[in-house]
């Protein structure tokens, strides 16, 4: 494991292709937004706050599984009748690009590597990506509703290996969660923490700024340079 920086092992970073962004807590800064959204349906219910366990639950887990979670069988329908008529607008100044990631973004593309997403969100995504002015950067983005199963099974990843026509070990996937590491494993690609050190991770990153500059110091487009 290595902190991401401009003097890492060049090593780390040889063979890459296609790197992979979870959303949640890695392109966006939702986490804030997740709470007000799943602490709505909650208290429409007439139900207390969320415990912190349940708080970390539906930041990474799939809208369903999060509904779930959270909300007895019996107020299951009413739970998904209020999450359907709930008014995304509410959101948007909970939502905030990631620091570093639009400059990281731009050179990743102007390198040459495949940009995908890997996500729990489902069709609030399109959302997400014109809200903050990222449509066009990822292809493709794969969301819980595109897959038959969400993460940490692989067929999100798998997917966009075979539209990219890349091998396991030319794709490195960031997230910040024990399903992106599982979903990482499960298919084989090298895994990339943000934020989070307690994840089992070849490269931890800070911010990304760090692996910006650490990329850019062995890769011209995308031939390593050392």
């Amino acid at each position: 494991m290595a902190l991401a920086n401009p003097i890492m092992n060049p090593r780390l970073l040889e063979g890459l292709r296609t790197i992979v962004f979870d959303n949640d807590g890695v392109i966006v800064d939702s986490y804030e937004a997740n709470m007000v959204y799943y602490g709505t349906i909650r208290q429409e219910l007439g139900m207390p706050p969320m415990t912190e366990a349940e708080r970390v639950y539906v930041h990474t887990r799939t809208h369903n599984e999060a509904v779930r979670h959270i909300v007895p069988t019996d107020k299951l329908d009413r739970a998904f009748e209020i999450g359907r008529n709930f008014d995304a607008s509410l959101l948007h100044p909970y939502l905030k690009r990631s620091e570093g990631l639009g400059e990281f973004l731009w050179w990743l593309r102007d390198a040459g590597f495949n940009l995908a997403i890997n996500t729990s969100r489902g069709t609030s995504m399109e959302m997400i990506l014109d809200l903050l002015d990222l449509r066009g950067f990822f292809h493709p983005v794969v969301t819980s509703d595109k897959v038959s199963v969400p993460k940490p099974h692989p067929e999100g990843l798998n997917w966009i290996m075979r539209d990219h026509g890349v091998r396991p070990d030319e794709v490195a996937y960031i997230g910040d969660s024990i399903v992106d590491e599982r979903a990482a494993v499960a298919s084989g690609v090298r895994f990339w923490a943000y934020g989070n050190p307690s994840l089992n991770a070849a490269v931890h990153i800070s911010s990304f700024w760090d692996i910006k500059s650490a990329m850019q110091g062995c890769y011209k487009g995308r031939v390593l340079t050392y």
